[in-house]
């Protein structure tokens, strides 16, 4: 009952340690299949390899129902769209009744826990001999 939740955004766009750019394009893919069909989509989605994670999540109507959300990372923004729409059209060809179908770019990144206990994060850095007010995250 220490965390609600751990949302991770990694950092994505910043060079390598040789300087060279990994990434530039992080794209948040997401689908609205028939209830009951989300395990299947999404088994059919999680084929494509250029996925990071790819995941059930409820959004509700004013999210267009959407049910079924995964992570592409790129260096050109055309070859990580191309990669959406080969998914999209895969979705198809399995007979998936695709209702909403959406992408969100990225431009930044970073970690954080978005629902955690903060006494009990401030005993857990006392009992590792951290003081906690050094891991505080600066906007």
């Amino acid at each position: 009952k220490l965390l609600g939740r751990f949302s991770t955004f990694l950092e994505h766009s910043k060079p390598t340690g040789t300087g060279t750019q990994a990434n530039r394009h992080s794209a948040l893919v997401q689908w609205a299949v028939p209830p009951g069909q989300e395990v299947a989509a999404g088994g059919e989605i999680g084929r494509h390899k250029i996925l990071t994670h790819c995941y059930w999540r409820e959004a509700g109507q004013e999210f267009g129902n959407l049910n079924i959300m995964g992570v592409i990372h790129g260096l050109e923004e055309e070859k990580v769209l191309t990669h959406k729409i080969a998914i999209d059209d895969h979705l198809r060809e399995c007979r998936f009744s695709v209702s909403y179908s959406a992408i969100l770019w990225s431009v930044r990144a970073e970690i954080k826990p978005s629902e955690i206990e903060p006494a009990a994060y401030d005993a857990w850095c006392r009992k590792m001999d951290i003081d906690p007010s050094a891991m505080a995250v600066s906007d």
